[in-house]
């Protein structure tokens, strides 16, 4: 979970950007409040969902915020760490596939170790 300290950081953080500009942080809000409503996939599954890339993009405040939501809407440890798993997956998966096409790549175009 997010520890006070941090979620007191990041509060604090959003009420300035509200001061500065608040019909942005206000539609953001909306919009992002609109995006997490149960509708087909469950609000526990999109926390789910949102916790794998967060991971992905390690972002530290959301993989927090996620794993925190999640667990108040009813979702298992169990579940947060198979998502965990498919986000690691996803990302050596990326890794593999640069590996695959990059590196092949410049290996046959005849890139050359410094010696």
């Amino acid at each position: 979970m997010m520890s006070l300290q941090h979620e007191d950081e990041y509060k604090s953080g959003i009420q300035e950007l509200h001061h500065i500009m608040p019909h942005v942080v206000d539609r953001y809000n909306e919009f992002t409040g609109a995006c997490f409503e149960e509708r087909a996939v469950s609000k526990g599954n999109k926390e789910l969902i949102a916790l794998g890339i967060s991971l992905s993009h390690r972002d530290e405040n959301c993989v927090r915020y996620h794993v925190t939501e999640a667990l108040h809407k009813g979702v298992s440890a169990e579940e947060i760490w198979e998502t965990v798993n498919v986000a690691m997956a996803m990302s050596g998966g990326m890794i593999v596939s640069q590996c695959v096409h990059w590196v092949s790549e410049s290996l046959s175009q005849g890139t050359t170790t410094p010696q």
